[in-house]
């Protein structure tokens, strides 16, 4: 199951990805009149520091807590941030010797995390009247 979770994390990676090269700094800042919404932007810095914590809890076997390295957001910062911390929770995944039930919880709390934000980003988009990338595969 946990070889599956990570293939299935990795296309989910991959789709972000596929967002990211589409990315303008105008779209990282647009609203849609929904109640308690989060621009892009604000979706793509969750992902990028889930992605970065759950690595280091990873790492750790146990929570570290939450934190994102991005300091700056235009749409260059968040394609290499989308790739870099995907790749650190992969390397890190699979360096790990002795999996315990507390890796297994985090990796599947990333994968709900990704999915969760996938959601409320294809929401996002088509409230733009933007289109997703086909790799989107809830689109």
């Amino acid at each position: 199951m946990r070889d599956l979770m990570l293939e299935n994390l990795k296309t989910r990676f991959a789709a972000y990805d596929d967002l990211a090269i589409g990315l303008s700094d105008s779209a990282l800042d647009a609203r849609i009149d929904v109640p308690k919404h989060k621009s892009l932007k604000e979706h793509l810095w969750c992902v990028v520091g889930a992605r970065e914590s759950h690595a280091d809890a990873l790492e750790a076997g146990v929570w570290q807590g939450f934190n994102c390295s991005m300091t700056a957001y235009s749409a260059d910062d968040f394609r290499t941030a989308l790739t870099s911390s995907a790749d650190r929770v992969v390397q890190v995944a699979h360096t790990i010797q002795d999996w315990t039930d507390e890796h297994d919880r985090l990796l599947a709390t990333i994968c709900e995390h990704e999915v969760m934000h996938e959601g409320q980003i294809i929401r996002h988009v088509y409230a733009m009247n933007e289109t997703l990338p086909a790799s989107w595969k809830w689109a």
